[in-house]
């Protein structure tokens, strides 16, 4: 790998600080980079898609392996660093934008994307739901977060840290902790450890799922307050004699709470919802 400028450097030349308010900090492991790349499973035909570039270190790192690169930063700060450390290769492509707001489906030329990616942590559980939304173009995602994200993602039912963001990405992906990583890979430390997740989006949903917004919202409502009952929670969004009539039919106890539930049962309840609304 070329040598490049790294995080501290460019910083203190440049009388600047990293973001907090981005969760900004920067890899500066490279043997982290290798483990990245053995469990992105890269190849001379990938085509991957970066978010949060930052001073390219990853950047680069997959300049050299794949075919084509999409490197997306946010902040203004790092794009001309960006246009230097990339102008050798013909196969990055930057877009200076927030990933928020891109529809990632504009890059797809017909071979699925791979997604690997240093998150910024501030906006790492927005940033899986709209890969969760856009899944359809992308074969494989390796993403690294704040370790308690990664928790979240791959908890199961009965944990504390089981949630709605736990069963919406497992319902469609295969979830797994890859790697653990500590505060000392990264410039400035975090306070946080890090994990690098491994998802792959899955042909069809891993339980039976009427309408997938229909789902998501039933899912929120069932975890928009822990303390609260099923029957309770649920009726946020359905009238009470509604609810009861669903749990009944789902044949779930409604004094459950919604973090004990299976993704199935989640699925039965979904499914009774969605044919009283129609």
């Amino acid at each position: 790998m070329k040598k490049i400028e790294s995080p501290r450097e460019f910083f203190l030349s440049r009388g600047i600080v990293p973001k907090k308010a981005l969760g900004q900090s920067f890899l500066v492991d490279l043997r982290i980079l290798e483990r990245i790349g053995e469990i992105a499973e890269l190849s001379g035909q990938d085509e991957v898609v970066e978010i949060g570039a930052g001073l390219g270190v990853l950047t680069t790192f997959l300049g050299e392996r794949v075919k084509r690169v999409i490197a997306i930063e946010k902040d203004p700060r790092f794009i001309d660093k960006l246009k230097e450390i990339t102008v050798p290769f013909g196969n990055i492509e930057l877009v200076h934008q927030d990933a928020l707001g891109i529809e990632f489906k504009k890059f797809y030329l017909g071979n699925k994307l791979k997604v690997v990616s240093n998150l910024p942590y501030s906006v790492s559980s927005p940033i899986l739901i709209k890969l969760l939304d856009e899944r359809e173009v992308f074969s494989l995602m390796v993403l690294m977060v704040q370790k308690e994200v990664g928790e979240r993602i791959v908890a199961s039912p009965g944990t504390k840290a089981y949630g709605s963001i736990s069963v919406l990405i497992q319902t469609y992906m295969d979830a797994e902790i890859k790697l653990h990583v500590p505060p000392s890979a990264f410039w400035p430390q975090p306070k946080v450890e890090s994990v690098v997740l491994k998802l792959i989006p899955l042909s069809s949903p891993r339980v039976n799922v009427p309408d997938e917004r229909f789902f998501r919202r039933v899912v929120k409502a069932a975890f928009s307050s822990r303390r609260k009952i099923l029957a309770n929670s649920l009726s946020s969004i359905f009238p009470r004699d509604m609810v009861e009539a669903i749990l009944k039919a789902a044949e779930i106890d409604r004094k459950r709470r919604a973090e004990t539930l299976s993704l199935e049962e989640f699925g039965r309840i979904a499914h009774e919802a969605f044919i009283r609304s129609a």
